[in-house]
């Protein structure tokens, strides 16, 4: 599933392709995704003539804008935007935003996990905690709610009502940087860690940010090419694979928690 950095790589592209072209008019090619489209919603926000402004994201969607509203974009598991080669269709081509200029782009959702709503506001969106933010990150770390909990830490990261935006690989990559496992109780976690977590996640997602994400499964960015931060995965789908970290001789492995994959070094994060 496409995490901050990958949604945050189409806020970024999708502003620089498109921003201040003028719409002439969307195409919807099913009924729904997820959910049902809201089409007549969606025909106003895009309407003829209006002009497409620099997209957003908040914690793990996607925000469109134009002159005439928002339209907050889940990725789901697959989501993806191509230009479209309008009035040709690329399979699985569920939703073509055309210019008047010409040019087009669509949204690609194999799995169909993902959905467009119309939205009047971002704070519709997610009030979770900015991972972005190394300040709040940390009040949050800090609190008791969050300190007195049982939960693994790495549980905590990826419930997306505290943080928003963060998934699986950017936890895992943070945690194996702090030299924690991700089955740690947050209320084992000691204070220190917790600000050095604070510290530690931002930089890892701006990274991921800036190498335009991670490709490991259908990801590619606006132009089909992978995002790079994969090639920097630490402990990521690593399993059996030499730990990354100087001095350390150990092994990483792999193991299900909550039913979901965590790798992490068994040498370097023994607490």
């Amino acid at each position: 599933m496409p995490e901050l950095p990958e949604v945050q790589s189409f806020a970024h592209a999708l502003g620089k392709e498109y921003f201040g072209k003028k719409v002439k008019r969307i195409f919807l090619h099913r009924k729904d995704l997820r959910f049902p489209f809201e089409k007549a919603k969606l025909m106003q926000v895009f309407a003829s003539g209006t002009t497409f402004l620099r997209p957003s994201r908040v914690a793990k969607q996607l925000v469109l804008r134009t002159e005439n509203g928002m339209v907050a974009v889940s990725l789901g598991m697959s989501g993806s935007f191509l230009p479209s080669n309008y009035p040709k269709r690329f399979k699985h081509e569920h939703v073509t935003i055309l210019f008047e200029d010409k040019t087009a782009v669509c949204y690609i959702d194999p799995r169909r996990f993902g959905f467009w709503k119309v939205i009047q506001s971002e704070a519709e969106v997610s009030s979770a905690v900015n991972p972005l933010c190394s300040d709040e990150l940390e009040t949050l770390f800090l609190s008791s709610s969050f300190r007195n909990s049982s939960v693994s830490i790495k549980t905590a990261l990826i419930d997306q009502a505290k943080i928003g935006g963060i998934g699986n690989i950017y936890a895992l990559e943070a945690l194996h940087l702090i030299g924690v496992k991700p089955t740690r109780p947050c209320s084992e976690m000691r204070p220190k860690q917790l600000k050095q977590l604070s510290q530690v996640l931002p930089e890892v997602l701006q990274q991921a940010i800036d190498k335009g994400g991670s490709t490991v499964s259908t990801y590619r960015r606006l132009h089909g090419d992978p995002g790079g931060f994969q090639e920097l995965h630490r402990v990521y789908d690593r399993a059996g694979e030499k730990c990354l970290r100087d001095r350390c001789n150990g092994t990483i492995e792999r193991i299900v928690q909550t039913g979901r994959s965590s790798w992490y070094c068994p040498v370097c994060q023994k607490s």
